[in-house]
């Protein structure tokens, strides 16, 4: 017999494990929402009863109210709390309102992590942890087209990343930044075309460096952004760098790959430059590491631990010869963190250097 633990009590126990099971639930809600096409039909409809959107979607009518409340629940969806409207009608919650455009479709970074979880997760995970084979999808991307897939989810949050770098930092003073893993070009051009001083060099894959420098090229600013191609798992990194940027990199590898790229930062740097990371914690974001983490499990690319807590970073930036000089913590705006380091000079570097 088990005995009964103390770490919680009673009441704790209960909300704890019915949040484990709510997560899940939460999954299956989102994944009707979207199959069924609810908030394209509100968008077009306006506030529906419940017998309205049970006729509208074909859904059996008893189920099809449980189903209901369980949105309001999750707050995908709310009652319309007009006097004048009865039976009382739904319409898009702030969930809903979050995730779906104002025409009812759903933003292409939450459809396609949607598909790739659903993907993850239909593997049986006992089977998967014992070794079961599963397809795999191979990172970094191999072809052109799991390229574009890729640089479309980053180009999709891109806007959020650079407006948490900038209320977190000033690029006065710096002339020539290191993009590494920089994606299609979208923050390189965006930088180029806000800060004149700036000149931005992007190192990233064939396939990668090949989209970027055709943004690059529409969007006028080739004399100031510039493409190298490389494997940074292999290559150096271009030299005589100011600022080396990590954004939205090193979240997808083990530490030991990301003291690597630090390192490799190091020796880029020009003496007294600086590297920024750009990343969620894991410390300030549970919800989403245990998301994450739970559908890399099938995919061996992906290593152990890819989503790190503050207190990781600090030592890899220790060990990899840097002083930190300021972290900002994620806040309402973001998930994100922003940490910034100094490059010791040799002698007082104590990593690997």
């Amino acid at each position: 017999m088990i005995a009964e633990r103390r770490d919680f009590s009673r009441a704790e126990r209960e909300d704890s494990y019915c949040r484990l099971l709510a997560g899940a639930s939460g999954w299956r809600a989102l994944e009707s929402v979207m199959e069924l096409r609810l908030p394209e039909l509100l968008t077009k409809r306006g506030p529906l009863t419940a017998d309205e959107i049970v006729v509208a979607l074909s859904l059996h009518p008893q189920r099809g109210r449980k189903w209901l409340l369980a949105l309001c629940h999750l707050g995908l969806l709310e009652e319309a709390l007009d006097p004048g409207l009865l039976p009382a009608r739904y319409r898009a919650g702030p969930m809903m309102r979050a995730f779906w455009h104002e025409d009812g479709a759903m933003g292409f970074f939450y459809r396609d992590f949607l598909r790739f979880w659903r993907t993850s997760h239909a593997f049986d995970l006992v089977q998967v942890i014992r070794g079961l084979p599963v397809p795999q999808v191979p990172y970094p991307p191999e072809s052109l087209e799991e390229a574009q897939l890729l640089e479309q989810w980053m180009r999709d949050t891109a806007s959020e990343t650079v407006e948490t770098i900038e209320r977190a930092i000033t690029f006065e003073g710096i002339e020539r930044l290191l993009d590494v893993a920089g994606g299609d070009g979208t923050m390189a051009i965006h930088y180029a075309q806000r800060y004149p001083q700036l000149h931005v060099t992007i190192f990233n894959l064939p396939n990668s460096a090949y989209l970027a420098r055709q943004n690059i090229s529409r969007a006028g600013v080739a004399d100031r952004v510039s493409v190298v191609e490389g494997d940074f798992r292999h290559d150096p990194l271009p030299q005589g760098i100011q600022l080396v940027q990590f954004s939205r990199v090193l979240a997808d590898w083990p530490e030991e790959v990301c003291q690597m790229l630090l390192t490799k930062a190091w020796q880029a740097l020009a003496p007294g430059g600086r590297v920024l990371i750009c990343e969620p914690l894991a410390d300030d974001n549970p919800d989403l590491t245990v998301a994450w983490e739970t559908i890399y499990i099938p995919y061996d690319d992906f290593g152990v631990g890819v989503y790190k807590p503050l207190a990781s970073y600090e030592r890899l930036l220790t060990q990899g010869g840097f002083k930190i000089l300021q972290v900002t913590r994620k806040d309402r705006d973001s998930t994100h963190a922003v940490i910034v380091a100094q490059r010791l000079g040799q002698r007082d570097s104590p990593g690997p250097i």
